[in-house]
């Protein structure tokens, strides 16, 4: 059963569509009228429900064979990566993490907006609209959720091989910072680099264990650099783990920087960067602003390359 609840006019109408059968055959018509392109967003149940449904896969292949492009965007999860694999043959696929809405939209003209409630279960209701200005803002909304999303290449090989691929994340809790530090210091397996901003900076982290993440790196091989300005006692420091560890190398940063974050390179895959929000605070949680969290290889090469850049400056004023 179908209602219409508005018409503006002979041509612009919304209506409520209900019953399983009558939204499948209504999808289908939209799937014929269809003549350039289809773009829709599903949450992680929807794969589930077009994917099993044989009419709604033969009338997306249809649409492939007429030359029609479609693009879906969902949230893939090792639930619905199957239903998701199967429907990358009929259509292009990304992902978003958490993505709720349900929506289609028909060569920027039309949309759909459904329901869906339960894994390979049809929505119980849509709501139809080709009010034009309505779909180009559907269409917006779409265009910029697309940008930002996943290809699903990448979210698979993040599943099934537990890589995650060229992140950026912010971190704005003090704890997550702390914790995120902490995996980075320990799980390195060939090299740390470690660039301070100021001698409290290096102090903060020095009561938060750094000393003994050092040590036992360097145990186990990791090569690790240390750029820092410094004091009498910072002096005394680097002295002594130039001499204990071959592995560790302290230098000295004398020119003033025109950075206020410390910055962290694991491995060269992995990079946090710290900003100091008041340096005059003797608390690392109270000192820190936000942190910068990748593995992107843009992000990790640019603080790399500052690192490298600083480094050799310092070699050349020792």
């Amino acid at each position: 059963m179908s209602k219409r609840i508005t018409r503006t006019n002979n041509d612009d109408l919304i209506k409520v569509i209900t019953g399983t059968e009558e939204i499948t055959n209504f999808v289908l018509q939209g799937y014929q009228r269809t003549k350039r392109k289809l773009d829709s967003c599903l949450d992680f149940i929807g794969p589930s429900v077009v994917d099993t449904d044989y009419r709604v896969m033969k009338g997306a292949l249809e649409m492939i064979n007429r030359g029609i492009k479609i693009r879906l965007i969902t949230d893939i999860t090792k639930e619905n990566i199957n239903y998701c694999k199967d429907l990358s043959k009929v259509s292009e696929i990304r992902h978003i993490g958490g993505i709720k809405g349900n929506f289609g939209i028909l060569d920027e003209k039309e949309y759909i907006i459904h329901l869906i409630h339960k894994e390979s279960e049809a929505p119980s209701q849509i709501i139809y609209n080709n009010d034009s200005a309505s779909a180009k803002a559907q269409q917006s909304l779409f265009n910029v959720l697309w940008k930002n999303a996943v290809p699903i290449e990448d979210r698979v090989r993040e599943i099934e091989y537990g890589v995650r691929l060229g992140f950026i994340d912010t971190i704005r809790e003090p704890e997550e910072i702390g914790k995120i530090y902490l995996n980075i210091m320990t799980s390195a397996s060939k090299e740390l680099l470690l660039l301070f901003p100021t001698v409290n900076a290096f102090y903060r982290l020095e009561r938060k264990d750094l000393m003994s993440l050092l040590d036992k790196n360097a145990e186990k091989g990791v090569r690790i650099r240390i750029l820092t300005p410094t004091n009498d006692p910072l002096k005394e420091l680097s002295r002594s783990y130039n001499s204990k560890f071959s592995q560790i190398e302290m230098n000295t940063i004398t020119e003033p920087l025109e950075i206020n974050s410390t910055i962290v390179v694991s491995d060269n895959k992995f990079s946090l960067v710290m900003e100091t929000k008041d340096d005059s605070k003797y608390n690392f949680d109270e000192a820190n602003g936000l942190a910068i969290y990748s593995n992107s290889v843009s992000s990790v090469w640019t603080h790399t390359t500052i690192f490298e850049n600083l480094w050799m400056r310092s070699n050349l004023c020792a």
